[in-house]
């Protein structure tokens, strides 16, 4: 859906570029999480894809076609854009602020009405309540949602978000993120996510490219730069706890052992946990009720067992790496 090849973006004045050979591809229905410091050139290649920057030199393409000789509003009213400043009108209300793009491309205006219920509704706003509403009568986690669904007012297929769930506090976001991520699920948009949160990139990325000083680090899957860091760097911006990260991506049910015996040997076991459940949370119990041992449930029946012995084995056989947990 969304390629780039060679993106260099040099300011005046500057004696590196902000963006330096820059090459990725993005697949359709794919969110891509861009996560680095601040200052690495993350934000600057958000805005080239649609072209609030203008690259130096190389190439984007978007299903194919050129973007940089499409025509600057088309480009961009196909695209939803969040940001972490929100940048709602302050001026309109909230259901004016999501129906903007609908009614720049013309829409009937029972259609964009229809359209600002829903996704209001879709983010957790109740239409009647907030929709007549302005910006500085919300909640900073309000505004956002607001953000979100003008976004997507115009069903774009590719959405950029810039920190988009920066400004709130971390329960807040934590709730955004988590219904976020179910949207995605529903409607499969191809999204570009920025973030300086190594824990975010993890969390709401299909891949995960890592930048630094404007050049792409390494680019794959979580699990992927979990188990496989290219080099220090990369290490570091994981962080100590990279061995717990991992336990985050992998569901108790694929790691317990289907044994009947040992099973036998744990009912009552005040250890328990639900199959879907990371392993991570295994490990809270674990620690939580001192046990070594959790059984593993699908719904009131038994159906296998998890160790702790077999999570840092397993930890160890992803990174190769002895974990402290």
């Amino acid at each position: 859906m969304i390629e780039l090849e060679g993106l260099t973006k040099h300011y005046p004045n500057s004696k590196k570029p902000a963006v330096d050979d820059f090459s990725l591809k993005m697949a359709e229905g794919e969110t891509c999480v861009f996560v680095g410091p601040s200052g690495c050139g993350k934000t600057t290649i958000l805005r080239m894809i649609n072209r609030l920057v203008e690259p130096t030199s190389g190439s984007i393409r978007i299903d194919g076609k050129d973007v940089l000789s499409a025509d600057q509003d088309q480009l961009r009213r196909n695209m939803g854009y969040v940001i972490q400043q929100i940048g709602l009108l302050p001026h309109r209300t909230v259901r004016d602020n999501v129906a903007l793009v609908p009614r720049l491309l013309g829409w009937a205006e029972e259609r964009t009405l229809k359209r600002v219920q829903e996704l209001l509704g879709l983010v957790g706003l109740d239409p009647e309540e907030t929709g007549g509403k302005y910006p500085h009568q919300l909640s900073g986690g309000q505004m956002q949602r607001v953000g979100v669904a003008r976004a997507m007012a115009a069903d774009p297929p590719i959405m950029l978000m810039d920190e988009p769930f920066g400004a709130v506090d971390p329960i807040v976001r934590s709730r955004l993120q988590d219904e976020f991520l179910q949207i995605q699920h529903s409607f499969n948009k191809t999204i570009c996510f920025v973030t300086h949160d190594i824990d975010e990139a993890m969390k709401m990325g299909d891949k995960v490219a890592i930048i630094n000083e404007g050049k792409l680090v390494q680019h794959g899957t979580p699990m992927e730069v979990l188990s496989q860091p290219a080099g220090p760097f990369v290490r570091n911006l994981l962080g100590e706890d990279r061995g717990v990260k991992l336990l985050d991506l992998t569901k108790c049910q694929d790691l317990m052992r289907r044994d009947e015996g040992l099973l036998q040997k744990l009912q009552g076991n005040p250890c328990t946990i639900g199959a879907l459940q990371p392993v991570k949370a295994a490990l809270e119990v674990m620690l939580r009720k001192d046990c070594d041992t959790v059984t593993v449930l699908r719904g009131d029946r038994a159906v296998g067992a998890l160790t702790w012995q077999e999570i840092k084995g397993h930890i160890h056989g992803l990174s190769g790496e002895d974990h402290e947990l």
